[in-house]
């Protein structure tokens, strides 16, 4: 495939990204008007949709693959990075919020329990990301032939397969049912 088709491909996944991008945007130039992990997390959502944005002009360029790994990975590992980030500063400010909560004296509040719909994900988009590395691995890895390409098929499968399985045996599809929803205090404390 030329770098060309690549660019373009890039240019349309980019522009598509637009849905994720301009919110971000706004988050991160409302400053203090938004949490510090939501701005955190924008941050994390620009470079990974300004990395693809890069990846156009350089596969318009005359630069080597590994110059355009080099940089897809970088821009892969910082998104990840500000995700992660973001997440550790939003528990910290749901922490910090239920300690307001206690102090006020309403308690502390249920936290409703995550969908398990994105607990499956959470378990199941690694082994994608794995098995697509492993399998371009083995596929760079020498002449492209039919047993290559089987050994690559075969062990993506094998790592999805794990994965799925992980997947499915951690997350109970019963839990997003039972969680418990906090009541809405009413009124000041001692008065009901």
């Amino acid at each position: 495939m030329s770098h060309a088709v690549l660019a373009l491909a890039a240019a349309v996944f980019c522009a598509a990204g637009c849905v994720w991008s301009l919110p971000a945007v706004a988050d991160v130039r409302a400053r203090e008007d938004r949490p510090r992990s939501r701005r955190i997390a924008a941050a994390g959502c620009l470079t990974g949709w300004g990395t693809v944005a890069l990846l156009v002009p350089l596969l318009l360029a005359p630069v080597s693959w590994k110059g355009i790994g080099a940089v897809a990975v970088t821009g892969a590992a910082t998104a990840t990075a500000l995700a992660a980030r973001s997440r550790v500063q939003r528990a910290h400010e749901l922490r910090e919020a239920e300690e307001h909560w206690v102090a006020w004296g309403y308690g502390v509040p249920v936290r409703p329990a995550p969908a398990p719909s994105r607990a499956f994900l959470v378990w199941l988009l690694p082994g994608l990301v794995v098995a697509t590395a492993v399998a371009t691995a083995i596929l760079w890895s020498g002449q492209a032939d039919l047993g290559r390409t089987a050994a690559a098929a075969l062990t993506a499968a094998g790592i999805v397969s794990v994965f799925l399985a992980l997947a499915l045996a951690i997350v109970d599809p019963a839990a997003g049912h039972a969680a418990r929803r906090g009541e809405a205090p009413r009124g000041r404390p001692g008065r009901r």
